[in-house]
């Protein structure tokens, strides 16, 4: 296994190093925030509506940040994007109130959502063309190594660090990703690139990201807030839950990878929200928080799925679309999660929030036949 690691191109060893660094803060951020959030902050439902709505605009300007900095080279950029992340992380440590939590989540929010289209385009620019998809999978798990690290770490010495305490490491580990990310070579990338993609004959992508922010906000803005505001789950309850999902997702990540380049997104994307189907429904209808602990990890474990949206869209797109099309996609993600926080909020204070549940599996059902539609006629390339 090292030998296999070594004979992998070095600038692809780099990234996955300062993915694993970037998400070991972002773990310990993750553990925290919640419980930070709810009993130190006191946010009530609509507050916490309004941080997350506020958080998730950054995404959906993604598009035309990206418009606007496409011409600084991929490696660089990505370095600035991972800066905002530490800076905007590491503040939350002075953060008395919900007034500081909107500022400093925007500012986090903008570098993370600049980083992930540029995370995806790096890595499938450093694969070759048979192995993409694994690529992909072995990037998240590398990430989801970092998170589990320092989910681990919450879990291990959850006590004898106060908040703030934790919020500057979390800081400091985010910025030695961006440092490491300086060491890739500056070529990485289509060198021309179009600052906007809005293509007709990837609508089909759009349409699925759109309904994947839906689903994907609902239970990253509300089914931690639950099991917290509803059931009391202490700290490192919710540390705990989040080691188990990241450590699926370092397990799972490179095995859904394989899964895609073998038998193809159609087949994945259609099983996975048929399961996730069922965990909304279970999650709006089960009142035992032991109940919910397992359906939040089931719902984690079905997430991977969502790799198929980059690889379909890599599959399709000509190679100078491929960066701009990711920002695009990333953008019509969050026109939904800036706006389901908000109706979530005002829905839990009006319903409780077994109703947000029922709402996303309405969803998952629209995006089921979505999926159905799915088809890929890879693009020979004089490289294959």
């Amino acid at each position: 296994m090292i030998d296999r690691y070594r004979a992998l191109p070095p600038d692809l060893r780099r990234l996955w190093i300062a993915v694993f660094f970037l998400y070991v803060g972002f773990g310990i951020y993750q553990a925290c925030t919640t419980n930070f959030a709810t009993n130190v902050i006191k946010v009530n439902p609509q507050q916490i509506g309004w941080v997350e709505a506020v958080r998730e605009t950054p995404g959906l300007i993604c598009v035309l940040l990206a418009a606007l900095t496409m011409r600084i080279v991929e490696p660089v950029l990505g370095s600035i994007s991972v800066l905002l992340v530490a800076g905007g992380i590491g503040a939350y440590a002075s953060v008395h109130g919900v007034p500081g939590l909107l500022v400093w989540s925007f500012v986090w929010s903008l570098g993370l959502h600049s980083w992930m289209p540029l995370s995806s385009s790096l890595t499938m620019n450093l694969a070759d063309n048979r192995s993409k998809g694994k690529r992909l999978g072995q990037t998240l798990a590398a990430g989801a190594m970092g998170s589990l690290v320092g989910m681990g770490m919450v879990v291990w010495i959850a006590r004898r660090f106060s908040y703030p305490t934790w919020f500057v490491l979390a800081g400091v580990l985010i910025a030695v990703a961006a440092v490491l990310l300086l060491a890739l070579r500056n070529d990485i990338g289509h060198p021309d690139k179009p600052r906007l993609v809005w293509k007709r004959k990837y609508r089909l992508y759009y349409v699925l990201t759109f309904l994947e922010g839906c689903r994907k906000q609902v239970f990253f803005t509300f089914a931690i807030y639950t099991l917290t505001r509803a059931y009391g789950t202490p700290l490192r309850t919710v540390a705990i839950l989040m080691v188990i999902n990241q450590a699926v997702n370092m397990l799972g990540g490179p095995v859904i990878g394989k899964l895609i380049d073998r038998i193809g997104e159609r087949k994945i994307l259609m099983t996975s929200y048929c399961a996730v189907l069922l965990v909304f429904l279970g999650y709006a209808s089960m009142h035992h928080a032991h109940v919910l602990y397992v359906l939040y990890c089931l719902d984690n474990l079905f997430y991977l799925s969502t790799t198929c949206l980059t690889t379909y869209i890599q599959k399709i797109a000509e190679p100078e679309d491929l960066m701009p099309t990711l920002s695009m996609g990333v953008t019509c993600n969050h026109l939904a999660a800036v706006a389901v926080p908000l109706i979530g909020g005002y829905l839990w204070a009006a319903f409780s929030y077994p109703v947000m549940f029922y709402g996303g599996a309405i969803v998952v059902a629209i995006s089921l036949s979505f999926a159905a539609r799915i088809k890929t006629h890879k693009r020979v390339e004089a490289a294959a």
